[in-house]
């Protein structure tokens, strides 16, 4: 189902002379990554002297590369499967990126295209944005590609938008910056849907209501919280978020873990503002027991704005 590049991965080992060789896969990936490494290792049977060892944290995405661990575990070479690599994420060993294109049989492929061609012709010609997987299959549909938590692309004669791809965190990240409504269409299941404009609107209400409990309740407190993931590590963000806080007289914590999670946060504070992946506080919302912003929604609670703004990762975020 997917092309993990195995002789380029068997390439890059031998290019680098490398001993210790660290797989990193998201968690759909690691069982097929298991085997892949598994054929590696035989291709390399006379070589006792060598080590293939599977990463078993977290993989959200090239924002997530466990580069720092395998410098302390004296990696030659980090295999990291399933993304791109971010211009803002600067490995400090060699890493080679495997994209894992979608590989489906031409009877499949087929249908996709029969699909896609279809909704295309129905809708008008609708803008089309995808992820890394399925890069490969769409080049003639000269698609939009959706890196990390940031949706570039350009909008024009109020198109509407075809995202292709398996989740829903994408279209809905789409639908949320454009306020609008999204195609969506899976090309491994088939499945056509779309993400109404209702549930967009829905959204923006909880978010902006989230917003107004804290100027019922002005916080006195806020703890603002910075990921030592590479690619989730906006320190430009988390020091322009103080700064804030300062200016305001608003009593503050900061907060630097690896691991976002409900069990991590456990301090006196009324609201965190999560100066990593926006997805924390849009996605796992509830799971937390005090309120979560993203650095933008603080912006728009400091400023009275009610223009909602999602909020997005870029290279500016990084800056010391």
């Amino acid at each position: 189902m997917w092309d993990l590049e195995r002789g380029r991965v068997i390439r890059e080992i031998l290019r680098c002379r490398g001993k210790r060789i660290l797989f990193q896969a998201p968690e759909g990936l690691k069982l097929y990554v298991e085997r892949e490494i598994e054929a590696i290792r035989r291709y390399f049977k006379d070589r006792e002297d060598m080590e293939f060892i599977m990463w078993g944290g977290s993989a959200y995405g090239a924002c997530d590369i466990c580069d720092r661990e395998g410098k302390y575990l004296g990696v030659d070479l980090l295999v990291h499967y399933g993304h791109e690599p971010l211009p803002y994420v600067k490995p400090e060993i060699p890493t080679v990126y495997v994209s894992a294109y979608y590989n489906p049989d031409r009877e499949h492929l087929i249908e996709i295209y029969r699909d896609i061609d279809r909704i295309l012709k129905e809708y008008h010609n609708p803008v089309v944005a995808t992820t890394i997987q399925f890069k490969r299959i769409l080049q003639l549909y000269n698609p939009y590609l959706i890196l990390g938590c940031r949706g570039d692309i350009r909008l024009e004669n109020n198109r509407d938008i075809l995202y292709i791809g398996s989740g829903r965190f994408h279209p809905l990240m789409l639908a949320y910056k454009f306020r609008r409504e999204v195609l969506t269409y899976n090309p491994i299941s088939g499945e056509f849907s779309r993400i109404e404009r209702e549930e967009v609107e829905g959204f923006i209400r909880r978010r902006l209501g989230i917003i107004s409990k804290l100027y019922l309740n002005p916080p006195r407190k806020i703890g603002v919280v910075l990921s030592t993931k590479k690619g989730q590590c906006r320190t430009g963000v988390f020091k322009r978020v103080i700064g804030i806080l300062r200016e305001k007289n608003i009593e503050y914590i900061p907060i630097v873990l690896d691991e976002i999670s409900p069990e991590n946060l456990v301090y006196n504070v009324d609201a965190y503002v999560i100066c990593a992946c926006p997805r924390i506080a849009l996605d796992d919302y509830i799971n937390y027991k005090k309120i979560l912003l993203t650095p933008r929604e603080f912006e728009m609670y400091i400023n009275r704005d009610f223009q909602y703004q999602l909020d997005e990762i870029s290279p500016e975020d990084f800056k010391k």
